[in-house]
């Protein structure tokens, strides 16, 4: 076993965004790797007419945990789910459930977010910017964590010709924007986004950019890592090659074009793009967890 994989038996982790794309591979990694981690909290919402519970189920029927499956027929009964709202104050958690993270929870991994490049800027700040402040709040009062994981995206700073490991100064004061969206209506908003965004080409990369710098702000006395993939694909090897769930960004690109629906695309043969296949961003994740825990 490795030593990243031992780090993690023993630990008790708190995850967001674990029923999206890179949230499931994260979670069965854990599980399959480290088979004596003891717990792995979901924060969880309900969805779509579905509840928590159904939302977790469906969740655990995925075929990415099929080798996780055989290997430990009851690593369900390892993942405890919260029912949680990040666009909520104190993330609308019951005090139950509150008590129990702060005095549990040792690593905490930030993956939620909405990755729509269109998603209104109001709902993107709430959920990528304020969710975001709203965990971090929690985690600085955790009695036993080690460390705050922040998954950001290569593209927070794709406005700079050269982009190195360092926090940029904001787009934006985060708090300006959380008043100004508080009380503007959302049709001005809306108008005044393209104003807002300047060089920033969506609202996605908009609110990545402030999250990293809010995280800087205000990460008090916290071990933080801030993980920024680039474009993250089907998997490679684990748990077995070309999973994929999703059709965001080039997945779709590239099931259309497979199943001859997409015949042509208007592109720029010069441009790269940056690939990452999922399982290769996971372990980068989870290694970073335990470097900053250990070295802090």
């Amino acid at each position: 076993m490795s030593t990243v994989s031992a780090y993690y038996n023993g630990k008790t982790i708190l995850i967001t965004g674990a029923t999206g794309f890179m949230g499931k591979v994260l979670v069965e990694k854990l599980l399959r790797s480290s088979p004596e981690v003891k717990a792995v909290y979901i924060l969880v919402r309900p969805k779509a007419g579905q509840s928590m519970q159904e939302r977790v189920a469906n969740m655990l029927k995925c075929k990415v945990f099929d080798r996780v499956r055989e290997d430990c027929p009851n690593f369900h009964e390892k993942i405890k789910p919260i029912n949680a709202e990040l666009t909520q104050p104190k993330l609308a958690i019951s005090a139950e459930d509150e008590e129990e993270l702060l005095t549990r929870v040792n690593i905490v991994f930030h993956c939620a977010a909405t990755v729509r490049f269109d998603e209104p800027l109001k709902h993107a700040l709430q959920l990528n910017v304020m969710g975001t402040q709203r965990l971090l709040e929690l985690a600085r009062q955790m009695q036993n964590l080690e460390a705050f994981i922040h998954i950001s995206t290569a593209y927070a700073n794709c406005v700079r010709k050269c982009i190195d490991e360092v926090i940029y100064p904001p787009p934006a004061e985060p708090k300006k924007l959380f008043d100004l969206v508080e009380w503007l209506d959302e049709s001005i908003i809306q108008d005044i986004t393209p104003k807002l965004l300047g060089a920033w080409p969506n609202t996605y990369t908009y609110t990545k950019a402030l999250s990293e710098y809010l995280i800087q702000q205000e990460k008090g006395n916290l071990n933080i890592a801030i993980i920024r993939p680039s474009i993250v694909g089907a998997s490679w090897h684990e748990p077995f090659p070309g999973w994929i769930d999703s059709f965001n960004g080039t997945s779709g690109i590239f099931v259309a074009a497979g199943k001859g629906i997409l015949r042509t695309v208007i592109a720029n043969n010069e441009a790269v793009a940056d690939m990452i296949p999922v399982d290769v961003a996971i372990n980068l994740t989870l290694a970073a967890g335990w470097y900053i825990a250990v070295h802090r």
